[in-house]
């Protein structure tokens, strides 16, 4: 589970890029915000991580 939220969060970037420049003609104010929000998404992926690992994993039963 903890390495698909962070995938998840990582791929949205990309797909917001994609839909920038596929639906908004390249709007510069919108893949700035995109780009801005990407760097978000590595340095608070990689927090996030970083706290994961320190934690140890739930015990999962079935």
């Amino acid at each position: 589970a903890r390495a698909v939220s962070i995938e998840t969060g990582i791929q949205n970037s990309g797909l917001g890029l994609i839909l920038v420049f596929n639906f908004f003609d390249g709007l510069g104010g919108m893949a700035l915000i995109l780009a801005w929000w990407g760097v978000w998404h590595l340095i608070s992926g990689f927090a996030l991580a970083s706290w994961w690992r320190r934690r140890p994993a739930p015990a999962v039963g079935y």
